[in-house]
């Protein structure tokens, strides 16, 4: 009995020791992890909004993900409600682990967007993502070419575009720095150089604005 008090105080120490050493190392990773900003933009030319924009909403997205989809509304919403103040810029993260398709589409949406038609693919392609997604390698190939037809594409000077090495090269660079972000799924925002999950997107975003205005 006379080591209880002794044993206390060692406990107690023990305890407070533990908890200086968790509060010490687990601090740091709780603020918001500096990122590079080329990196985090790119060289895409999918761009959605103005210039000089005082929120720069990066999207890493896979056009066969369920998640991207169903986050599409509240994207366009923020750009309706913000047409001036909101830059979205779109940048290609395939998980082609998981989604067959993925690969496919994202080439079809760049080799689109360099004939001038990307945002009307990017709606096409999520809008009709229940339709290709599970579709087999030519059978999807199909469906999109239906998708051109409804878009006007000139298919001959498609075929050249999908198959140009400047459209491999925008996909590999997108899938480059999305890896170097340690980007892991999609979609993931970045919000004037702050990366966001898809459910704080819209309280990110007024905050930046709201910080941009004072």
């Amino acid at each position: 009995m006379k080591n209880v008090p002794l044993l206390i105080g060692t406990l107690v120490g023990t305890v407070a020791l533990i908890a200086f050493i968790a509060l010490t190392f687990s601090s740091p990773s709780t603020k918001p992890q500096p990122v590079d900003s080329a990196t985090v933009l790119g060289k895409t030319h999918n761009v959605k909004g103005p210039e000089n924009a005082k929120v720069t909403l990066v999207e890493f997205s896979d056009f066969q993900c369920p998640a991207c989809k169903a986050i599409e509304p509240t994207v366009q919403q923020i750009l309706k409600d913000h047409p001036s103040d909101v830059r979205l810029v779109y940048r290609y993260f395939p998980l082609v682990q998981i989604h067959k398709n993925a690969q496919q589409a994202a080439l079809t949406a760049e080799a689109v967007a360099q004939m001038g038609k990307f945002w009307e693919i990017h709606d096409l392609l999520f809008d009709k993502q229940d339709e290709w997604a599970d579709l087999s390698d030519k059978d999807v190939k199909a469906k999109f070419d239906e998708y051109l037809s409804k878009l006007q594409i000139d298919k001959k000077e498609f075929k050249k575009r999908i198959d140009s090495q400047e459209v491999q090269t925008q996909i590999t660079e997108d899938v480059a720095d999305g890896t170097k972000l340690n980007i892991d799924g999609t979609p993931t925002f970045y919000v004037n150089g702050q990366k966001t999950s898809a459910p704080e997107l819209i309280t990110t975003v007024e905050s930046a604005l709201k910080s941009s205005r004072q």
